[in-house]
């Protein structure tokens, strides 16, 4: 009995130490596996906000990969014509005046609204080329603007408003932060966020690359539109459309328009 006794307590201090010595193996297993976490890098899966990980929220920058033409085709040299006229180097169906400020330098071409403006002069655009232009508002409020729309039409005719239009970018100011693109011949429609308040009484500079049936539209330095939206070979001529209404007597002015091929 007293070794039955003695047997029984040895079992029960082996078994001791054997959990104590299994207890220490795994909580090593886990400090290397937490080690082993806290060295890696981090997953998008675990960083998605900083209340499930308690770190930094990760930040992302893209590159600005606009790079205008080398050859100058057209520019618009709006300074060179007397203010209150419509500068002989563009036509519309509606009307429109070149003026200046003196809040803003450079002279600004005014547009009058349901009015669309070409080129006045029967050129077709290359293959690949930019278009570089500024635009300007001056407004209460942006939403007291409806869209402006630039982009290229088949034909350089201004009888209509639009006309010709195969693919264009629409800033959509009555909604506030909505950009939309459209291309009928292609099927291809667009649409992205984008804070338009930036145009109220300020200068916003834009840029299109096309190249062949690709085109690319940047407001400032962010990309708006990356998409194909021409067929193979399309004839593309430019045009910029005022808004068809605005309220509290809202005014659109562009200016400073480089072509590059």
């Amino acid at each position: 009995m007293a070794f039955l006794l003695l047997f029984c307590g040895a079992e029960a201090q082996f078994s001791g130490v054997l959990g104590k010595a299994k207890d220490k193996l795994e909580q090593k297993a886990r400090n290397a596996v937490d080690k082993g976490l806290e060295g890696a890098s981090p997953s998008a899966e675990s960083t998605t906000t900083s209340e499930e990980t308690g770190k930094k929220r990760i930040s992302m920058s893209g590159g600005f990969d606009f790079k205008a033409g080398d050859s100058v085709l057209f520019k618009s040299n709006f300074d060179k014509f007397a203010t209150g006229a419509l500068p002989n180097n563009w036509k519309t169906n509606g009307s429109g005046q070149l003026v200046k400020s003196g809040d803003i330098a450079g002279t600004w071409l005014e547009l009058q609204n349901g009015a669309t403006y070409k080129l006045n002069r029967n050129y077709k655009l290359p293959v690949q080329f930019t278009i570089e232009f500024d635009l300007l508002t001056s407004c209460d409020k942006i939403g007291d603007i409806n869209p402006v729309t630039f982009g290229f039409a088949n034909n350089n005719s201004v009888s209509e408003f639009n006309e010709g239009d195969i693919a264009h970018t629409q800033l959509e100011f009555y909604n506030r932060d909505k950009i939309s693109s459209f291309a009928g011949p292609v099927n291809k429609s667009s649409y992205t966020n984008f804070d338009l308040s930036v145009f109220a009484n300020a200068a916003r500079h834009i840029a299109i690359a096309v190249d062949g049936e690709q085109m690319k539209v940047y407001i400032d330095k962010t990309k708006v539109l990356d998409s194909k939206m021409f067929r193979e070979n399309a004839a593309k001529y430019f045009f910029i459309s005022a808004p068809m209404h605005t309220d509290n007597d809202a005014k659109v002015y562009f200016s400073n328009v480089v072509i590059a091929k």
